[in-house]
């Protein structure tokens, strides 16, 4: 059993219940992902880039079960892999969509973000795990910057603010045990089912390029 948050108290499924019973939220950022999915296709289909991250928030929201409730090593990969796939497949479609650039540098600035927060994770005692995060909100303070100097509507921005409470309270979690037995690690998740829409959000409203054929602006992932 992996015991890394203050709500556990003990071994078996029903041992977090309110760390599981909140990724429900996360089922919920899932269905209206795929309502952006829908609404962001061109000529009546289907934006496929949203709908990939649709897939990846429901996977996040049954692999963060899967580890609150049995705790095991296979469950917790469960848990980080979708997170940190979101992570790159938003950072991958922002950088081609609102930035314009080509695939290989994208993809090099994606691997270089996967590296960072692989490094981060070599220190999992440090903010109760939370240094893994660290590149994630620097990068997502960089997108709102870069969201806000175009003049498109800041969902980053909020994204950005929301991130920032949530990591805070995710650190804080075993400190606050002896006044808060039930833990902040729940307001994690309910905080950031809230960031995964908002940087769907995002993608749906940034023009949806990554550069210029012929003067024409060309759909990325459509």
């Amino acid at each position: 059993m992996i015991d890394l948050y203050c709500e556990r108290l003990g071994p078996g499924p029903l041992a977090e219940p309110l760390n599981a019973l909140t990724n429900s939220a996360f089922l919920v950022s899932a269905w209206w992902l795929l309502q952006l999915a829908r609404r962001g296709g061109a000529r009546g289909g289907w934006d496929r880039g949203l709908l990939m991250l649709a897939g990846l928030a429901l996977a996040i929201g049954v692999g963060s079960t899967l580890f609150h409730t049995v705790a095991t090593g296979w469950a917790l990969a469960a848990d980080v892999i979708p997170i940190l796939l979101f992570q790159l497949l938003v950072l991958l479609l922002y950088l081609r969509r609102h930035v314009g650039l080509p695939v290989m540098p994208a993809s090099g600035l994606c691997l270089a973000f996967l590296l960072a927060c692989l490094a981060g994770r070599s220190w999992p005692t440090v903010l109760n795990g939370s240094l893994a995060y660290a590149p994630t909100l620097l990068v997502l303070a960089l997108l709102a910057w870069h969201q806000q100097r175009s003049g498109a509507p800041a969902s980053l921005g909020w994204a950005c603010g929301l991130f920032s409470l949530s990591l805070l309270l995710r650190s804080l979690d075993n400190l606050l045990c002896a006044l808060w037995p039930i833990g902040t690690h729940l307001f994690w998740h309910l905080l950031n089912a809230v960031v995964l829409v908002l940087s769907g959000t995002a993608l749906l409203s940034s023009g949806r390029h990554t550069g210029r054929n012929n003067g024409t602006v060309q759909g990325a992932w459509r």
